[in-house]
């Protein structure tokens, strides 16, 4: 499979993604997520962009997962500063 152009930044948009969403007041779904992603030109599956939240609260990004039902949505922290 070839490699895709910018698939080594697609956790900082990812990053970039959700503390927009932040700024916003608001959550993310995954699908939001993807289609954002595919804007840059980034293709994504649900896959590698769990693997990216997972790093990214790993790296310490404090990423916030809320269930509704079955609907996952995704946001920072309220205290969280974005850059």
């Amino acid at each position: 499979m070839p490699r895709q152009t910018g698939g080594k930044l697609k956790i900082l948009y990812v990053r970039d993604i959700l503390e927009q969403a932040h700024r916003e007041g608001r959550t993310i779904t995954m699908r939001e997520i993807i289609e954002r992603l595919q804007t840059r030109g980034i293709t994504a599956e649900r896959k590698s962009v769990a693997d990216d939240l997972r790093l990214l609260r790993q790296y310490g990004l404090p990423v916030l997962c809320i269930r509704r039902g079955r609907a996952t949505a995704y946001t920072l922290e309220k205290s969280a500063k974005t850059w």
